[in-house]
């Protein structure tokens, strides 16, 4: 340390006596030139702290050293834990409390010992007085919350002796400003992130309601003009850690900056001043959940907020996965049974509250006269009510809704929905994309408009909401502008919700936009399970294939010449009429696909019939057959939806169970492997060759993967029967060879002339014992999902639980009901991760030099943020693979750094990489692009050829071009690699064209794709404008590839899907004129990870699921709800073939047969959900005016007529020529007097 060898130095010549403090550091005491004694007393003034023994440690000094004498205290020892007040100094715990209203709420503060200490309290003191202005009493608590010492007591500690009494909380919510975890030790989940929750927690015990503040280390003019509120350590330290504790996230309530100098030395500490705004908020947030606590049940105000998107009356209640109409119902029950008034009178199913829903206003007006908006309406808003609203927000936030919306209009907002007394069901307002379809092509970030501003206004100020549950994932609310994370009251979700407290029902293999919610809606999650899973199986035409190729098998043991050719030739047509020649890689034709970018557009045709691939004989073709049969009917697809407080029961319960076990959990062997091995059956063989013919087994491995899974369903049956209670007595197995219920026999025989795996019985007894004694009460656990939601409006603590995909090994993340957490970002990606990531990388440029016969030079990759949460970042370990770059962890799992791989070792050239990451991602991982782009500098300093390092090659080619143009720091600019969309905007805007009907051909969505993700993510999360390095990238892009980490989604659950990387092929498309390769990494089972091409993947989802009749029927089990997901089924579907083209003409003619066609599913849709049908008929026809289908002329005009017929049926039943069926069902609804 050259400055400090010089100043001690200096002082040293001087004869200036010196005191050296440095903790650990043998110089410090080599340094020091006082005596030992005085040094050993200055140290003590310094350890103990606090600003009486700093000014008597410089009056000790003077004393001794200035030839002045001065009198001074020794050093005192101060209180480690303790209560505060700024009123009220020197006050104790008993004295404190003797001063509280009993009858009104209390508030706990919790703040570090050091800030106590130093008296850096000031945003303490404004919490404290704003707690109180609101009518509460506020307990300030001082500790050191993970002490490790003897002498200091924790947060623990603090709770069991202050905030406890007799095991019953004193306090009502907790304002907390502490950073990381106060549990994640307890819950196992330390330095891995891994391991079952602790039975016994503390704050679990506590539970009451936890805000999380954040204390910055911005300054406040800093946070304030900053488009990320929270980022960088911060992000983890005191947002991502307190979550593992189950706490509501709020937002920075301080700023820190120097004081005054009030010494006059020319420098001053660094201390928080409070954020005032913000600490009203925090505080205003903090009091309104403890008063639910204090209110009676019979007296709270409830909004239930279903999402709707897009708005029409086809989809209220859109929720991934989830009955809402029914979990709705579950949820009033639950309500009414707790004694709330709900007026005596609720549906008594779902199908009748969505008749009642859409009986009054909804936000679709195609079936609603302008005369009777009013009387449909639950209320409507006056302009001169949204007027005084609309003056009391924000006036940064009002100019920005302006300036994207213009004044207030001068008209009334009609509120939708229906009130059940004091408890409102209603609909979320739509985002404004439809309002003005124009702004999709430039607006990520927009706005929202006056009709949604005046919806929660009213929810907060007429209505008098206490509280809102948003239901389902997910709405709009979390997903408007403003900063990342942190909100300001700029922001919009900040401006809308207020202080309302916010329960919000969320998905558990969802956690990324869970987590969205919890941070920018200040949620507080209960989340539910996922539907059953269950193997796709085969059906029709498929089904007929597979027992052809099964029969040809047995043809070649005998049957003769003429049957064999027979049968091949019908294998042949079979494989053509149902499209197969891509999907099984064999020459031929396929139903042509339309040419979507219009006469004129430059760059490839997607309109060709003819299939590139290989001429293959007969025999190679039954190979085929059956190994793409398989790897379609053993694909996971759910069943159904889930609803909310009902785990899966019956045959879906064994299902679930067979499903949830088939991969290896923490603590239990794969079900599926273990069953393989007692059978005698190669696990290996069955997954990567199910064509491939077993003499010892006597049939393909296709054949034993189904004696594998139906044997594996028979043994969870036998359990189930058992009501999965294990016998301590050991008994003999029956005469069916089942496994007895004492799991310790197991007898069942292998098939054929196969032997059993050694140690295959063993493991079987160990994952049948995992699914009694855990997999199946985790799964039962969903029965507290309503009881937990209604607890949580009752302002209890929802205990915080793990996050993920339970079908990827993931049992111990159930049971559901709580308020989940995700992972510490600064260690993304994991140890685990890397290793499939890497795979995938490997695989991705494995497939496309086998495809292309050279490997691409730069690869498009999209990153999502939920499934980097539930991998733990697969993805960015691709990107890394891909570059030929390893990650460095420290001992804790942190990323440190990365490192080259040698080219001996990669094997391959290092490709480059350009990604797309989610405005999520964005948010919620700044580091992970940061270890990106480590890995680019790491790469392009390597002294290696360009023809075996493309990411030196081309940021050298376009540094040198943009010097040439006067660009500044060219080389920094052609480094860009990670692109998002700007701060507050989300999503890719590809798929709101589609929706908006806002395209004429593909170009148009590649102008969107371009548009919205045009802003480059730097090292440390900074977001900047750079379209034109964006278009540079994608015209360079040879392939694109996505990870599909589970099975628990697909490419047809969500617009998303096609937004993304549909998106981004057509972006590459238009920018370089040729169509490129495209991929999807397939890790839904990290130990058998698999690379399609995207065409392949996307009609795989279709034959396993979108096609699939059992898929079908049992979304016919939900009624309304499951009609609504057919219908956004169908939307998807077009727009995977507006972007990509790879929805064929037979895929488009199944499509139609089954959604519109099929009598059955005709009456039922008209039945339950009439405008889904309308939706789906609309929808066809739209692929057939936009050439994307060419269905006969004859198809063409049954669609326009049934489409007419329904659209008839609609307007009658508008203008109440029907009655509604669920008249004379539901029980009365008493209307808002108003």
């Amino acid at each position: 340390m050259p400055g400090y060898d010089r100043a001690t130095a200096r002082l040293a010549d001087a004869g200036v006596p010196l005191v050296v403090k440095s903790t650990g550091d043998a110089y410090a005491v080599e340094d020091t030139t006082v005596a030992a004694e005085d040094r050993d007393t200055v140290y003590e003034y310094l350890d103990r702290g606090g600003s009486a023994n700093v000014a008597n440690c410089l009056r000790f000094l003077g004393d001794r050293y200035s030839g002045t004498e001065f009198a001074y205290d020794d050093p005192v020892a101060l209180p480690t834990e303790g209560v505060y007040h700024p009123d009220h100094p020197g006050i104790d715990y008993d004295g404190l409390r003797a001063t509280f209203d009993p009858d009104a709420p209390t508030v706990a503060v919790w703040f570090y010992e050091s800030h106590w200490t130093h008296e850096n309290t000031r945003y303490v003191d404004g919490v404290v007085h704003a707690l109180e202005s609101q009518g509460a009493n506020a307990l300030p608590v001082f500790c050191n919350p993970a002490t490790d010492t003897d002498e200091q007591e924790d947060a623990e500690w603090v709770t069991d002796q202050w905030l406890l009494a007799d095991g019953e909380p004193v306090v009502d919510a907790v304002v907390s400003s502490f950073m990381f975890s106060l549990s994640m030790d307890e819950r196992g989940r330390s330095a891995s992130d891994e391991g079952d929750a602790a039975e016994d927690v503390f704050l679990d015990r506590l539970g009451v309601p936890v805000l999380q503040t954040v204390t910055t280390m911005r300054s406040r003019s800093r946070y304030e003009s900053a488009d990320t509120g929270v980022m960088g350590f911060e992000l983890a330290l005191s947002v991502a850690l307190p979550e593992f504790d189950g706490n509501v996230i709020t937002h920075p309530i301080s700023g820190k900056e120097r004081t005054d100098d009030d010494a006059g030395i020319g420098t001053a500490p660094k201390q928080h001043f409070p954020i005032a705004d913000r600490v009203e908020h925090a505080a205003s947030l903090a009091v309104n959940w403890a008063r639910l606590r204090h209110l009676d049940n019979d007296e709270k105000r409830v909004a239930v907020v279903l999402h709707n998107y897009p708005p029409s009356d086809d989809g209220i209640g859109t929720a991934f996965g989830l009955d809402t109409p029914e979990s709705t119902v579950n949820l009033l029950d639950e309500l009414d049974a707790r004694g709330y008034s709900l007026g005596g009178k609720t549906p008594p199913e779902g199908q009748a509250l969505i008749e009642q829903l859409t009986s009054q206003l909804t936000l679709d007006d195609r079936w609603v006269a302008p005369e009777d908006v009013r009387e449909r309406s639950v209320d409507v808003v006056s302009t001169d009510e949204y007027a005084a609203w609309w003056a009391d927000t924000d006036p940064e936030f009002r100019a920005n809704v302006v300036a994207e919306w213009g004044e207030p209009p001068e008209r009334p907002f009609a509120i939708p929905g229906v009130e059940y007394g004091n408890v409102l069901v209603t609909v979320q307002p739509p985002r404004g994309f439809g309002m003005d379809p124009e702004k999709v092509y430039h607006d990520s970030d927009l706005q929202p408009p006056h009709d949604y501003y005046a919806f929660y206004a009213w929810l907060r100020e007429e209505f008098g909401a206490d509280a809102v549950v948003h239901l389902g994932t997910h709405g709009s609310l979390e997903w408007l502008p403003g900063k990342t994370v942190g909100l300001d009251a700029e922001s919009a979700p900040d401006a809308l919700l207020g202080d309302l407290p916010n329960v919000y029902p969320y998905i558990v293999n969802n956690p990324g936009e869970g987590t969205q919610a919890k941070r920018r809606s200040y949620a507080a999650v209960v989340d539910y399970l996922t539907p059953v899973m269950s193997n796709a199986g085969t059906y029709d035409e498929l089904a007929e294939l597979e027992e052809l190729a099964s029969r040809y098998r047995e043809a070649g043991a005998g049957a003769g010449a003429d049957a064999e050719s027979h049968i091949a030739d019908r294998i042949r047509e079979q494989v053509a009429d149902l499209d197969l020649a891509v999907e099984l890689g064999i020459e031929g034709e396929i139903s042509e696909k339309a040419d979507v970018r219009g006469p004129d557009a430059a760059g490839s045709s997607l309109a060709e019939g003819a299939v590139d691939g290989d001429t293959v004989g007969i025999e190679a073709l039954v190979e085929r057959v059956h190994e793409y049969v398989t790897d379609v009917k053993t694909t996971q697809i759910r069943l159904g939806l889930h609803t909310m407080g009902e785990p899966p029961a019956d045959d879906r319960l064994v299902e679930y169970l067979v499903a949830l076990t088939r991969l290896e959990n923490p603590g239990a062997p794969s079900l599926r492997e273990s069953v393989a091995g007692v059978l005698g059956v190669d696990y290996g063989t069955m997954l990567d060759s199910p064509g491939e013919y077993s003499e010892a087994l006597g049939m393909t491995y296709a054949e034993a993967a189904d004696e594998v899974y139906e044997t594996s369903v028979d043994l969870v049956e036998t359990l189930a029967a058992e009501g999965f209670d294990v016998p301590a007595s050991n008994v003999a197995a029956g005469p069916d060879d089942e496994v007895n219920m004492n799991l310790l026999v197991v007898d069942i025989d292998t098939i054929g002339d196969a032997r059993a795996k050694s140690g295959a019985h063993d493991d079987l007894r160990a994952v049948l014992a995992f699914i009694c004694e855990e997999a199946a009460p985790r799964v039962f656990g969903a029965e507290s999902e309503i009881p937990q939601t209604a607890d949580a409006l009752d302002g209890e603590y929802v205990e915080p639980g793990g996050s993920g995909a339970p079908t990827r090994g993931g049992v111990d993340l159930l049971p559901t009901g709580r308020n989940f957490y995700t992972l510490d970002p600064r260690k993304v990606p994991a140890r685990t991760a890397w290793d499939v990531g890497k795979e995938v990388a490997d695989g991705v440029a494995q497939r496309h030099q086998e495809d292309e016969g050279e490997y691409p030079e730069e690869v498009g990759v999209v990153a999502w943020g939920t499934p980097t949460v539930r991998t733990r970042g697969e993805t960015i370990a691709q990107v890394l693979g891909l570059m030929g770059v390893r990650p460095v962890w420290t001992d804790a799992g942190r990323v440190d750094d990365v490192e080259p791989i040698p080219l001996g070792d990669l094997g391959r050239p290092r490709i480059d990489v350009t990604t797309r990451v989610s405005g999520l991602f964005r948010d919620a991982f700044p580091q992970a692009a940061g270890v990106v782009h480590d890995a680019v500098d790491a790469v392009v300093d390597l002294d290696e050829p360009h023809d075996m390092n493309y990411v030196k090659k081309h940021v050298e080619a376009e540094a040198a071009e943009l010097e040439a143009e006067g660009v500044e720091n060219p080389e920094q600019a052609a480094k860009r690699r990670v692109f998002t969309t700007r701060p507050g905007g989300y999503g890719a805007g590809t798929n709101k064209a589609v929706d908006e009907g806002e395209w004429d051909d593909r170009s148009d969505l590649a102008d969107v794709y371009v548009q919205w993700g045009g802003y480059a993510m730097g090292s440390r999360g900074r977001v900047s404008e750079a379209h034109d390095a964006f278009e540079r990238r994608l015209g360079n892009v040879d392939a694109t590839v996505k990870i599909e980490d589970t099975m628990e989604q697909d490419e047809f659950d969500s617009s998303d899907w096609y937004a993304f990387h549909g998106g981004f092929i057509t972006a590459v498309a238009e920018e370089s004129g040729a169509e490129p390769a495209s991929y999807v990494g397939d890790s839904s089972d990290p130990d058998n990870v698999d690379v399609y091409t995207n065409e392949e993947k996307v009609r795989k989802a279709m034959r396993a699921r979108v096609l699939n009749p059992e898929w079908l029927d049992s979304m016919e089990d939900h009624g309304y709800k499951g009609a609504g997901d057919l219908s956004s089924t169908v939307d998807v579907t077009l727009g995977w073939d507006a972007t990509t083209g790879v929805v064929s003409d037979t895929l488009w003619a199944d499509v139609a047969e089954k959604y519109a066609f099929d009598e059955d599913r005709q009456e039922w849709l008209r039945d339950v959900n009439p405008w889904a049908l309308s939706s789906i008929t609309d929808t066809l026809l739209e692929a057939i005016e936009r050439d994307l289908w060419g269905a006969d002329d004859e198809t063409a005009e049954r669609l326009r007529d049934l489409h007419l017929q329904v659209s008839g049926d609609l307007e009658a039943r508008a203008s109440g020529e029907h009655d509604t069926p669920a008249d004379g069902d539901e029980r009365e609804t008493p209307l808002h007097d108003d």
